[in-house]
């Protein structure tokens, strides 16, 4: 059984953002799709087939580019990401590079639509505004640290004091 292989959210977060960004430029293949997808949930090819409610047949054909897969199927591994299947442009074949260069057969991909991508620009946004506040609550608990110091210190200083005094 293949292993999983679970990315840290700060790399899922990434290529989520890279596949959205592919996508909305219809530069995705199904291929590299379907692939991106399940590596960004952790998932072996058998659990993203189980999660998607599709056979793992159909995921690992969708891998190798392999297969004629339907619409609806397409639509529900591309759902779980906000994304669809749709008519884009047709990207020129890529420019051959003498080592081991792959050419996608099939031109149909994934696409955002317009109100996914103004959603993805807002969570985007409130991440950027969580990560500040965040930062700003972390500059705060160094301060309170500090400051427990400090009164530990006075406490410390007013007890030798009294001792002194007595």
């Amino acid at each position: 059984m293949a292993k999983r292989k679970v990315l840290d959210k700060a790399k899922a977060r990434e290529k989520r953002d890279q596949l959205l960004a592919s996508a909305a430029a219809a530069r995705l293949s199904l291929t590299d799709g379907v692939r991106t997808m399940r590596e960004i949930a952790g998932m072996t090819q058998e659990e993203f087939a189980r999660h998607r409610g599709v056979s793992a047949r159909a995921i690992k054909a969708l891998e190798l580019g392999q297969g004629n897969p339907t619409v609806a199927l397409l639509n529900r591994v591309g759902e779980f990401f906000g994304l669809e299947v749709a008519f884009v442009p047709k990207r020129p074949p890529p420019e051959p590079d003498g080592v081991g260069h792959r050419v996608h057969t099939t031109e149909t991909a994934f696409a955002a639509t317009d109100s996914q991508l103004v959603n993805i620009d807002l969570l985007q946004q409130q991440v950027k505004e969580m990560a500040r506040l965040n930062s700003q609550l972390e500059n705060l608990g160094s301060l309170n640290a500090r400051l427990e110091g400090i009164e530990r210190l006075a406490t410390e200083l007013e007890q030798l004091r009294t001792s002194k005094g007595s």
